[in-house]
């Protein structure tokens, strides 16, 4: 910003008109801003990835996200000449589990390192491509993109949360032992410990995330056009608000799964359901819900359960408006069916809403996922 703007302005002499000032401004703010962007082409960011309990999967990708086996990601680097033979037979050696000597400094060395560090021991490496974005830019924009893919994975399990706790990019989540000590008086100190979260995601037979990958071909069709919006919004000009609308809500059931407060993650769930309705509170929810679901108002969502119109009143209006707004008085209450109920509707309806955009490819207005 400083590049571009800094020198035009101090070329200009305030006592010219200033239409011709903006005029001259704006020219050498295009040229610099042009010429800075075509420093930036194409970058690839890799990121160790945890995903499923089993290696043996073949890579995939959804959109510009892939994922591949770690040895399947080294191999294609080499080949690439990204990664040169002595890189990737000690990266190899180093993941086999044995001892390397120590290697002379040098940029293969470095580039060794970075490989081990980043990847760790992660079976999987999930990488995103982007264009003309500066490096820190780039970076955030595809640790965005690859958070969202990962959550879409998890959409094909019935608590997502529970399969993403295990699904993580090595950039966001390194597996430790939580401690805490716990006092109780005329007692011994007692400690306590469990894990941060699961080594990984669910276990598939060898096969069996090809075959759901293919049987939900249509769905991740459509998440792939939601996550190339994501990355560049200029591939989804032909309908943005759709994108746009599938896009935020596939983010907040990315953070309501990733959330640890009860309380938090209904108020995310929600704010999906909300999102998908086009922010028609309550009643626009009850109206998607019908629309996507095929489940009246007055319909009990389970035998014996609570009907949907009570059901989203209670995740709405008692656990995600009052939370927000300060006045809920039972913070102190056991929340976690409420937050299962609201994962749920998240789930179900972020799957019907992304499967109805893409059997309707032309179709730029969300509020038709609501009729």
């Amino acid at each position: 910003m400083r590049a571009s703007f800094g020198p035009p302005l101090a070329m200009i002499d305030l006592d010219d008109p200033i239409d011709q000032n903006a005029t001259q401004v704006l020219e050498e703010v295009r040229s610099g801003v042009t010429k800075h962007i075509g420093q930036y082409g194409t970058r690839e960011n890799a990121f160790g990835c945890t995903l499923f309990g089993n290696s043996t999967v073949k890579p995939f990708a959804i959109g510009p996200v892939r994922f591949e086996p770690r040895a399947d990601w080294l191999e294609r680097k080499c080949s690439e000449g990204s990664v040169s033979k002595t890189t990737r037979r000690r990266v190899e050696q180093t993941w086999s589990g044995k001892k390397l000597q120590k290697r002379k400094t040098s940029t293969d060395s470095i580039i060794e390192q970075n490989i081990i560090d980043a990847i760790g021991t992660c079976p999987f490496v999930c990488s995103v491509v982007t264009v003309g974005l500066a490096p820190d830019a780039a970076r955030e924009r595809a640790l965005t993109t690859a958070r969202l893919a990962l959550a879409a994975i998890a959409l094909l399990w019935s608590t997502p949360s529970r399969a993403l706790e295990g699904m993580n990019l090595l950039y966001d989540r390194r597996m430790h032992r939580q401690r805490a000590l716990t006092f109780v008086p005329g007692k011994i100190v007692l400690a306590g410990s469990r894990m941060s979260h699961m080594p990984h995601g669910p276990w598939l037979k060898d096969g069996e995330w090809e075959t759901l990958f293919a049987q939900n071909s249509s769905f991740f069709g459509g998440v792939a056009e939601v996550l190339d919006y994501v990355i560049d919004p200029a591939r989804g000009q032909c309908r943005p608000d759709m994108l746009n609308t599938l896009a935020q809500a596939l983010l907040w059931f990315h953070e309501g799964c990733r959330e640890s407060v009860t309380l938090m993650g209904i108020v995310k769930f929600t704010a999906t359901l909300d999102a998908l309705a086009c922010g028609g509170k309550s009643g626009g929810i009850k109206r998607l819900i019908s629309a996507r679901l095929g489940l009246q108002e007055t319909a009990p969502i389970r035998p014996n359960g609570p009907t949907m119109k009570a059901a989203v009143d209670q995740i709405y209006s008692e656990g995600r408006s009052r939370t927000i707004h300060g006045t809920n008085t039972k913070l102190g209450h056991d929340w976690s069916g409420t937050k299962s109920l609201s994962e749920q509707f998240a789930r179900l309806c972020l799957l019907a809403c992304i499967d109805w955009a893409a059997a309707n490819p032309t179709s730029n207005d969300p509020k038709q996922l609501s009729t």
